[in-house]
């Protein structure tokens, strides 16, 4: 495993840019959020992982935007 550095959840929260309280509401309704440790009461977040979960968010409107042709956009409008 190496050098893995594992952050709390104080640090990750900082390091992805969102509160405390929403990864621990992540992790109560076990939903979204990035994968987690539980080191008996402790939650660590492997950097690795923050990595990774940043990466996967990530939204990229060049290519996920689809383009109709213009007669199908008036058509639908008039409907």
């Amino acid at each position: 495993m190496g050098d893995e550095r594992k952050l709390t959840e104080q640090e990750a929260a900082q390091f992805i840019g969102l509160t405390v309280h929403t990864l621990r509401k992540w992790r109560w309704k076990k939903q979204d959020g990035p994968p987690y440790l539980k080191l008996g009461s402790c939650v660590r977040y492997r950097l690795q992982d923050l990595y990774a979960y940043i990466e996967s968010h990530l939204v990229d409107h060049a290519k996920s935007r689809k383009v109709e042709p213009r007669s199908r956009r008036r058509a639908r409008r008039a409907a």
